[in-house]
């Protein structure tokens, strides 16, 4: 009996030893999850936190160090990776139909985008962008892989019945309710949260944002799944991508409700979901149909930076080449204001050219 005691103590004081190895990083990376021997063949995920939010599940052999968490071991959906690329290529897919760039891109990139859409022939016959997409009410974020772009209008709408949103519910709990949610109110005689009539202790809890009703639909724009290195195009199956930052798109959620039309000041992905608690998800089914537009549309063919990277027309460079002339071998900016010369000498076609400077300046020797 003692020996079976001492060797149970013995294995038990080498899993801690390991355990304390393991967690200050004296560790094998081929037997990590993820790593070349799991004999579960789990995906090698990006690096991420849970925070108690659905994450990746495993750590990743490549990022893994003595400050990282352990993860619990996700599974089903949740756990599914292999996939993800596709909410990045269908986001940049909405981009290019509606000549927009994609989240992250600069005034040059944004401009290149419009143009491709503005130089097809007869483009303001084009339909605006359009896009339904379901919105599940037990999902805390839905992606729609339709693009936004800020400085553009959209259109966000519930389509239903002839009332405009009625004939779509979804379920919170026992409740069943459409796109418009439930409000709720502190009733002091009962000492209670009342919502739809009657006491409810859970709606004393906060939910994701607190102007908006219970189970309204809400939505944020911003990145569904972000790649942890620059992405070649037609090569994004290849790479890792780590899924949303919900600290970011805390900022960008707004109220839907049934209908919604805003100006977009942020640039992403229209990410969508039911207004409820962070932790009241589980209760919750069905499904809304939720349709998007763009409303600025088509956009202007006016351009801006490509000018910018071409010569002043007034240069002399220019005004020699092209012999006085817009429209010469050179193209050229006529708003550069390179070297100062006037419009009326750079289209002269006599030879005599004055300095641009004002008339009143020179005077006679």
């Amino acid at each position: 009996m003692n020996l079976l005691i001492v060797l149970f103590l013995g294995v038990l004081l080498d899993l801690t030893r390991s355990d304390i190895l393991f967690s200050e990083g004296f560790y094998d990376y081929e037997n990590l999850p993820g790593g070349e021997n799991d004999p579960l063949n789990r995906p090698n995920t990006p690096f991420s936190t849970g925070t108690n939010r659905f994450a990746d599940g495993f750590t990743s052999t490549g990022a893994f160090d003595t400050s990282s968490p352990r993860f619990p071991v996700y599974k089903g959906a949740v756990a599914n990776v292999s996939d993800r690329y596709l909410r990045y290529t269908e986001y940049v897919k909405s981009a290019a139909e509606q000549g927009i760039s994609p989240y992250g891109a600069g005034d040059r990139i944004r401009e290149e985008a419009r143009l491709k859409i503005t130089n097809i022939p007869n483009y303001e016959n084009i339909p605006a962008p359009k896009k339904t997409f379901p919105v599940l009410a037990a999902i805390k974020w839905n992606p729609s892989d339709f693009a936004i772009q800020e400085g553009e209008t959209y259109n966000i709408s519930v389509f239903g019945s002839d009332s405009g949103y009625s004939s779509q519910f979804w379920y919170d709990g026992g409740l069943r309710v459409n796109s418009e949610g439930y409000s709720s109110y502190f009733d002091s005689i009962s000492n209670c949260y009342v919502g739809m009539g009657r006491c409810r202790p859970y709606l004393k809890k906060k939910r994701r944002l607190a102007s908006a009703n219970w189970m309204s639909l809400s939505c944020a724009i911003g990145q569904f799944v972000r790649p942890l290195v620059e992405v070649k195009p037609g090569d994004e199956a290849q790479y890792r991508w780590m899924p949303l930052d919900e600290s970011t798109l805390q900022e960008t959620i707004f109220d839907v409700g049934s209908h919604v039309q805003f100006r977009a000041t942020y640039t992403g992905q229209l990410i969508c979901f039911a207004n409820d608690a962070h932790s009241q998800y589980w209760n919750n089914y069905g499904q809304i149909e939720v349709t998007a537009v763009r409303v600025s549309w088509p956009p202007s063919n006016i351009t801006q930076y490509q000018e910018s990277l071409l010569p002043s027309c007034d240069s002399a460079q220019v005004v020699y080449a092209n012999r006085g002339s817009i429209d010469g071998p050179i193209k050229c900016n006529p708003n550069g204001g390179g070297a100062g010369w006037k419009l009326a000498d750079v289209l002269n076609t006599e030879g005599t050219y004055g300095s641009g400077a004002p008339e009143e300046i020179f005077y006679d020797l």
